[in-house]
């Protein structure tokens, strides 16, 4: 594990991570799976992991095998609608301004996207069936450390939408040497791109969940 010199370390990830990023094609290969299976478990209004996967006990194999395409499908979508665009934004800012930016920096920060999803994978067990969902709160007899557990998840579950952005402006500020206004400048485009993004991410997971009901028949 790595040494955390500061509590920045623990939200957005420790300086010698991110120095170690570099533009290998395989090693990024398990970080889209891993947002593609976030990306699926997290949305939640209609499951096609619940529904189908687990909830349906027929054709298990052939929706077995559809379900991994679709996560890998989803995180490679995801992976590179996200970041690709901000590291071509960061790369033209360098260019324009003769500054230093690490060569194969699209794919560092692909990476840096990917593997971030790691630090919110706790937030899942809110969203799947584990004993400690939403709907649990409303249990007047649930267990006080149940409850805290479950708003400490919900809480950081609501902190992606800022952590995340910050996770990957300091893979910018490591891999570059853009200042502070143009650094500042990548945060506000970050920002809202993530957004965006995640919206359309969102819908494509919809069109998948019909797909498969399409298929295999609505649940």
């Amino acid at each position: 594990m790595e040494h955390l010199k500061s509590g920045w370390d623990l939200f957005l990830l420790p300086r010698t991570w991110h120095k170690r990023l570099n533009d290998s094609l395989v090693s990024l290969l398990p970080g889209i799976l891993l947002v593609g299976f976030f990306d699926v478990l997290v949305y939640r209004t209609r499951s096609i992991f619940l529904d189908f996967i687990i909830g349906s006990p027929a054709a298990k194999a052939g929706k077995a095998l559809l379900f991994i395409l679709t996560v890998a499908a989803v995180g490679f979508l995801d992976v590179l609608c996200a970041a690709w665009p901000i590291a071509d934004l960061c790369r033209f800012i360098a260019r324009k301004n003769n500054k230093f930016i690490i060569p194969g920096f699209n794919i560092i920060l692909m990476k840096s996207y990917a593997y971030s999803h790691l630090l919110f994978y706790p937030v899942l067990l809110i969203y799947n069936p584990t004993g400690l969902q939403m709907e649990k709160l409303l249990d007047r007899n649930i267990n006080p450390a149940t409850r805290i557990i479950i708003i400490v998840l919900y809480v950081w579950s609501l902190l992606q939408i800022a952590v995340q952005p910050a996770i990957l402006l300091r893979t910018v500020g490591i891999k570059s040497k853009l200042d502070f206004s143009e650094k500042l400048l990548v945060a506000v485009v970050m920002f809202i791109w993530l957004n965006l993004e995640g919206q359309a991410i969102m819908f494509i997971i919809e069109l998948a969940y019909k797909l498969f009901a399409s298929l295999y028949g609505m649940p």
